[in-house]
């Protein structure tokens, strides 16, 4: 009976650890994964403002990315709602097969336009800083967000992902005008205002 019960236990704590040990693994990955695929923001003189998947530092391989920039505009309650209704004008909606390690995924390029904090107009490039849709006041939209997720290609072959909203508030790229406007001649890092992790 001894031998029975011995038995039992072993096969019962060894049915645990297989199945415990992949997960195990897999919240590591994903608790590591946090510090995967960061944005960030930068200005480059000749060509104007560029918002990347940062991967150039981490040199992972990221595979599947999507990403959505759209511009929202916050609609104040009236008649018959009491809250604040979205609008949105999507701008890019686009799908890459992977991003190698020591490279960045480039999501938006843009410029801003405009002689005073009064006129100053939203424009979607090319990385090289040509126009490809028509300018938008920043007046007219309240956040800049793109959504994005990538997966990050890993040993175990977990499907880990990276998952982010970035926002930008059109008060900060009037900011960001103020700073670049005047022949600014370096590359300037500049921060997003927030970023969400959905599922954290």
């Amino acid at each position: 009976m001894d031998k029975v019960l011995e038995q039992s236990i072993s096969q019962f704590l060894a049915l645990i650890t297989f199945f415990a040990f992949p997960a195990i693994q897999y919240l590591l990955l994903k608790w590591a994964a946090r510090r995967e695929g960061l944005p960030r923001l930068g200005y480059l003189p000749e060509y104007g403002f560029r918002l990347v998947i940062r991967n150039i530092p981490r040199k992972r391989f990221l595979k599947d990315i999507k990403y959505k920039v759209f511009l929202r505009s916050l609609v104040p309650p009236s008649r018959g709602s009491t809250a604040y209704t979205f609008y949105d004008i999507e701008i890019i909606r686009q799908e890459e097969f992977f991003v190698f390690p020591n490279s960045d995924q480039t999501m938006l390029n843009f410029q801003l336009h405009g002689t005073e904090e009064e006129n100053i107009a939203f424009v979607v490039t090319d990385k090289l800083g040509k126009k490809v849709q028509d300018r938008i006041s920043i007046k007219n939209f309240d956040k800049l967000i793109c959504d994005y997720s990538a997966t990050i290609d890993n040993f175990f072959n977990f499907d880990v992902k990276v998952e982010k909203r970035v926002v930008i508030e059109s008060s900060s790229l009037a900011r960001m005008w103020n700073e670049t406007h005047l022949e600014y001649k370096k590359f300037k890092a500049f921060e997003v205002d927030y970023v969400l992790n959905p599922g954290h």
